[in-house]
Formats: structure tokens, sequence, C-alpha cells
């Protein structure tokens, strides 16, 4: 059985990303729904490939935005955290993760994915949303971010 995260989980996990950012006072849940397509995307797809699952929290959350601030931080520790609960072990250290953090926003201003995140979460017609989230997850930038899980988690 997978354990998939729960709305407070991952709203819980923008806060704490915010706090060891020092922007706890910049806490705003904008929007629900997003968060509600996230959940509804990682646990309707990709049948049992745990990592494609982590890969798709960590891909929706940056594309959809439904928060504030923090936005990066908590789609990775989102993708980490659906590991762990499913059993996963952590083989990471904070460097690891600035690291993959600092490629991440190197690689969305070099190829202006900040444009194309905004447009695919402008898209009214989910299944269109979600092919194209799946474009991002099957480019440089989502093969990246799912061999950075794999070389860092392993399930226990």
């Amino acid at each position: 059985m997978v354990n998939f995260l729960v709305e407070e989980e991952i709203t819980e996990i923008n806060r704490i990303s915010l706090v060891h950012g020092n922007e706890e006072k910049e806490y705003e849940y904008r929007r629900p729904d997003y968060v509600q397509f996230t959940m509804n995307f990682a646990e309707n797809k990709f049948l049992d490939d745990l990592y494609k699952k982590a890969l798709a929290y960590c891909t929706a959350l940056i594309i959809m935005h439904a928060f504030k601030n923090g936005n990066h931080r908590t789609s990775l520790y989102c993708a980490e955290h659906f590991l762990i609960k499913n059993n996963f072990v952590s083989l990471t250290n904070q460097e690891k993760i600035d690291n993959i953090q600092d490629w991440r926003a190197k690689h969305e201003k070099e190829h202006d994915l900040e444009r194309v995140f905004f447009q695919i979460a402008g898209i009214e017609d989910i299944e269109e949303r979600i092919e194209k989230i799946e474009d991002v997850m099957n480019s440089e930038y989502g093969i990246t971010i799912e061999r950075w899980l794999k070389e860092n988690y392993r399930q226990n």
C-alpha cells in the first residue's frame, strides 16, 4: 500500500521550509485547489513507481505554485517526505540538497522555466495540464531530479 501525502502535510512542509529560510512571516496558502490537483496527479499516475510519484509531487508543486513563498523547497521536501513515508531511507545531507536546489534554480533561469511553469498552471483543461507536467518530468529538468532522488533515497 502506498502512503500518499495529505494536504495538511504539504502545507506544514511549506511552513517548515519558510522557517528554515527565515521567511516564516511570508506564509500564505494561496491555492488549495493546486495542492488538490497535485495530490490527485501523484496518486493516480505512474502505477507503483514511487520515484515517479515523488517526482510528480516535486514537479507539480513547483509548476502549480500554491504558496506565496517556499515553493521550490516545499516541492523537493514533499518528494523526500513521500519517499520516507513509504519506507525509503535518506542517504542525503544538507549539502546535496543545497546543490540540487541550486541546480534547479539555475536550470529554470537558463531555460526560462518560470514562464513555462506559469503557462502550464494556467491551462484549464486538466488532461492537457497533466500532459504538459509529464513533459517537464520527462525533460532534462525532471530526469535530473528523478536521478537525484534515486541516488539519495533507497527503499528500506
